[in-house]
């Protein structure tokens, strides 16, 4: 036992043990998954670690599912509910009551599908790129686009039902596109 101590205890040990820890937390970065809008990119922050516009001028991804089958509606299809629904998801995730990242989570979940909330969660609501809504949303088939004062919210409205609500539209695709 003495002589385990003794080989643990030395610098050679020492060296073995900080190479193990070193190498274990660069796995654990590597393995952390990217979110929309989480702030991440190191070139998106601007002085005092707030986000600037430049993180959301690239395409995210999310919004890229095909329109096929009975979840597709024309422009009059879809009905005013789903309009209702995008709106208030709107409202919610602009924060007005400046939540924290799991009060703002916990705000916005009921509006979205379960996979979309999942992806949501853990992201900072500062990263949101705008602070209020200029205009009334539209709709062009399944996505509905709400005018805000630095660029477009695009939802992707999806009929399901979630943790929160039995039946109704959610949101199942956030987009951004900056002015």
């Amino acid at each position: 036992m003495n002589r385990v101590l003794r080989i643990v205890f030395s610098r050679y040990g020492m060296i073995v043990i900080i190479l193990v820890l070193v190498l274990g937390v660069i796995a654990l970065a590597q393995t952390r998954e990217e979110l929309p809008l989480d702030g991440s990119d190191a070139g998106s922050s601007g002085v005092d670690g707030e986000a600037t516009s430049e993180a959301f001028t690239e395409d995210d991804g999310l919004a890229t599912e095909a329109c096929d089958g009975e979840d597709c509606y024309t422009d009059a299809e879809l009905p005013q509910e789903a309009l209702n629904r995008a709106s208030a998801f709107a409202e919610a995730w602009l924060n007005p009551y400046g939540y924290g990242p799991d009060g703002w989570h916990d705000s916005i979940a009921p509006f979205l599908t379960s996979d979309t909330a999942d992806l949501m969660e853990g992201v900072d609501p500062s990263t949101v790129p705008a602070e209020e809504r200029t205009g009334e949303p539209t709709a062009s088939g399944s996505k509905v686009a709400i005018p805000m004062d630095t660029g477009t919210l695009t939802l992707t409205m999806h009929e399901g039902a979630n943790d929160w609500t039995s039946n109704g539209w959610l949101v199942s695709a956030i987009d951004w596109e900056q002015l």
